[in-house]
């Protein structure tokens, strides 16, 4: 029992603290890392939900009506249904596989007859902003009375419309990047069938 007490005596009060300030100060580095971590987690957090905010989301509507059996509105309105705008980064169509740069080029991949005047409303929608809530139109084969009669060209249009795709690719102003698909110029009605 003596040599314990010798060796009690031999310790230090000073290495005490010592050891005492060290198990502290590893404890302190501990709880600093573990909240570094979490306060970069919350960053990532907050900066996904800011992104969020601002997020557009891109339809392409068709809008078909016909009088007397015959089309006389055959138009599609892109419209930004999110909450942010869209900047359009590049808008894609096809005719049963074949891309096409312009619609001239569609009217000829298409082979529409000489006998069909081929004529349209259209806007140039690549590289520009579609506001939250906002629409334009992208194409509109529609008749307007004394102006022009469309309704051969929407009537051939629209019978092999189910060959027809458009690909918009757009990005968010975070530079998120998304793209909205048509496959098929016919009714959303056809697709579910």
């Amino acid at each position: 029992m003596a040599s314990k007490k010798t060796w009690l005596k031999k310790i230090d009060p000073n290495l005490i603290i010592a050891l005492g300030v060290l198990l502290t100060s590893f404890a302190a580095l501990f709880v600093y890392v573990r909240q570094t971590n979490i306060m970069s987690e919350q960053s990532r957090i907050l900066l996904e939900q800011t992104k969020s905010n601002a997020w557009p989301h891109l339809s392409l509507d068709m809008w078909v009506g016909d009088r007397d059996g015959k089309i006389v509105t055959y138009k599609f309105i892109l419209q930004n249904k999110g909450i942010g705008p869209a900047l359009i980064q590049s808008v894609k169509i096809s005719y049963d596989g074949t891309h096409v740069e312009n619609w001239a080029e569609f009217y000829k991949v298409l082979q529409v007859p000489d006998s069909i005047v081929t004529s349209q409303s259209t806007h140039n929608i690549h590289a520009r902003v579609l506001a939250a809530n906002g629409s334009m139109s992208v194409i509109d084969w529609s008749t307007s009375e004394g102006i022009n009669d469309n309704t051969d060209l929407a009537m051939f249009i629209f019978d092999r419309g189910n060959k027809i795709k458009m690909e918009i690719c757009y990005e968010s102003i975070h530079g998120d990047t998304w793209k909205v698909t048509r496959n098929g110029f016919q009714s959303d009605l056809d697709e579910l069938v």
